[in-house]
């Protein structure tokens, strides 16, 4: 769910060729390829993907900024059958494991989270961690057509403290925004931007990842960062 920024617009125009052989004009126009992105999503569910990672960010300790780096491998295993919300689901576990260096001390470093989607339809349900449990209000899916320049809001998220939803913890925003392939021929980019509200309603992190989508329906990862008050990550692909 990607955990949905930016001014990350790229717009693919259409052009007019005139020819004056013949004394006329003839006028042609590119038209924009389009990709179908929930495909894309629903392939990268059902088989998963690893991939070698750089680490790199800042995080705050004894009140200074300090940034770090690393190396790491993140993990999305392929979706199983689960129940999230008392629903059947698929259920996909994304994991980064890697080790990081600050101000020259080197720590392990891990983060885990589940992602849910409708077993019949695809659609995003929700995700969970240790320390969060959050559930779309309108379950949605993403667009099966879109070109460079295509951006749009996906859906709004409840934030809990655990699956018996008593506790509120605010809301996230999930948009998408796709840029134009820098060859005609070539994939575009998708950025699925997560804001995450408090309950005050108050922007405390936004999370970015990027993917590649080829026209064959395959969706690549190449980075996600998240930012908050107390830190930034970086992960990019290797």
């Amino acid at each position: 769910m990607q955990r949905a920024s930016n001014s990350y617009f790229a717009v693919v125009g259409s052009f007019a060729i005139a020819l004056s052989a013949c004394g006329g004009s003839v006028n042609t126009a590119t038209t924009p390829a389009a990709f179908n992105l929930q495909a894309g999503y629903v392939n990268l569910v059902n088989t998963g993907l690893t991939t070698n990672v750089a680490l790199n960010g800042t995080v705050v300790v004894n009140g200074n900024s300090t940034p770090f780096t690393g190396t790491g491998t993140l993990t999305l295993a392929p979706a199983v059958s689960a129940t999230f919300n008392n629903s059947t689901a698929l259920a996909q576990t994304e994991t980064i494991s890697g080790t990081v260096t600050a101000a020259g001390q080197s720590a392990p470093f891990s983060s885990m989270r589940t992602d849910y989607y409708a077993s019949s339809s695809g659609a995003v349900l929700g995700q969970s961690t240790t320390k969060e449990y959050d559930v779309v209000q309108a379950p949605f899916t993403y667009p099966t057509s879109v070109v460079g320049g295509s951006a749009g809001n996906l859906g709004t998220v409840s934030r809990y403290t655990d699956s018996s939803m008593g506790v509120s913890l605010g809301t996230t925003q999930i948009s998408y925004a796709v840029s134009a392939p820098v060859d005609p021929a070539g994939p575009v980019s998708v950025q699925l931007t997560d804001k995450i509200y408090d309950t005050q309603n108050t922007l405390i992190e936004t999370d970015v990842t990027t993917y590649s989508l080829a026209s064959s329906s395959v969706l690549s990862f190449i980075s996600a960062t998240a930012q908050t008050s107390s830190g930034t990550l970086s992960v990019t692909a290797q």
